[in-house]
């Protein structure tokens, strides 16, 4: 009693862990397991027929053999063995009795052949139908995916262009400060005396007043010579 219940508990922690199963693909399986079924209908069908088929050929071999011994019967007539006739007409009765047999059991098969053709016409019609709606909820599956996936992906690059954009916008920030802290540095280094940029722009007024008096000096002697 107790192995049952913890057997019960475990099968239900079990099931209860087991994902959902797919219902297309528990719909593709029923779908082939019909076909499946239906294909060994058909074969037994076409069994049936080629039983059918030996009958007719027994029926028309026993209509042969009454045939024969109903000639083998007037020949032994015809001689005057009345006793070999009689014989001969015995056989012939028996097959045509079985020959009668044959005839209705053909005709119990064909009846038989005639309602599973009509029934596996039927099971075919709704397997058709079936794979009908299981291509048509298919198609609509896949769209419906289809569709998740783009909208996915179009709420993917939507989240990433923004955080491009806010990515820019912080780099422009960040270009702006650097550009007013570089500024605000070149204003200080021109109010600091010491600074590298005074003593710069002092050189370079020193070499320019340099080269000022060395170009008056170069044009007076030029002008001095005779």
């Amino acid at each position: 009693m107790v192995r049952r219940r913890l057997s019960r508990i475990v099968r239900a922690r079990r099931e209860a862990r087991a994902p959902a199963p797919d219902p297309l693909v528990v719909l593709e399986r029923a779908q082939l397991e019909q076909e499946e079924r239906l294909d060994q209908a058909r074969r037994a069908v076409a069994d049936l027929v080629v039983q059918r088929r030996r009958v007719e050929l027994l029926a028309v071999r026993a209509s042969d053999e009454m045939a024969r011994l109903n000639r083998g019967a007037e020949e032994a007539v015809a001689r005057g063995d009345d006793a070999a006739a009689r014989e001969l007409l015995r056989r012939s009765i028996m097959a045509g009795e079985r020959r009668e047999q044959l005839h209705a059991q053909r005709a119990r098969l064909d009846a038989q052949v005639g309602r599973l053709e009509h029934g596996l016409g039927q099971v075919e019609r709704r397997l058709e139908e079936s794979q009908s709606r299981y291509l048509a909820l298919r198609a609509d599956h896949d769209a419906a995916r289809a569709a998740t996936e783009v909208r996915a992906a179009l709420g993917a690059a939507g989240q990433q262009a923004a955080e491009t954009r806010r990515a820019a916008q912080e780099a422009e920030q960040a270009v702006r400060e650097l550009r007013a802290r570089a500024a605000a540095y070149d204003e200080l280094a021109w109010t600091d005396p010491d600074g590298e940029a005074v003593r710069e722009a002092f050189e370079e007024l020193e070499h320019g007043r340099a080269a000022d008096a060395e170009l008056a000096r170069l044009k007076q002697r030029r002008a001095l010579e005779p």
